[in-house]
């Protein structure tokens, strides 16, 4: 079974796939336009995302950083259901360094996304120990 992907993440499983290889999906519409997942494997997606792959040369991690933090605002269109399209900001130039560069960042950045998770769940585990030592302190 393979992923289907919407605006929320996983969203359901089929036996089949529209797409084989790691990507980068963007949602599109709604309120959420803009926000970036990296996926890897078979996997499908809902319309209401666009996924992007990289040419030859180009390390889709560091595209995926970059994308965590440009700013879609610019191209949001829409009065009511925020949309972007591929069409406007496809254009925008981004800084590339040569692919050595590229892997070098996207390497070190996973690896303080990874510690960020870490640290995030040490914190929930000390938030759920105070709670239990609160709640027994207090008989």
């Amino acid at each position: 079974m393979h992923p289907v992907y919407g605006a929320t993440g996983i969203i359901a499983y089929s036996s089949q796939y529209a797409v084989d290889e790691n990507s980068i999906l963007i949602i599109k519409d709604g309120a959420s336009v803009g926000r970036v997942q990296y996926v890897t494997g078979k996997y499908s997606a809902i319309g209401t995302l666009n996924y992007l792959t990289t040419k030859s040369g180009f390390s889709l991690k560091y595209i995926y950083y970059l994308l965590s933090y440009f700013n879609f605002d610019k191209y949001k269109v829409g009065s009511g259901i925020p949309h972007i399209y591929f069409k406007d900001y496809g254009n925008e130039l981004i800084y590339c360094p040569s692919i050595k560069e590229q892997n070098k960042i996207a390497r070190i950045l996973w690896q303080v996304e990874k510690k960020i998770d870490l640290e995030q769940i040490l914190l929930d585990a000390y938030s759920l120990q105070k709670q239990y030592l609160l709640k027994n302190m207090l008989i």
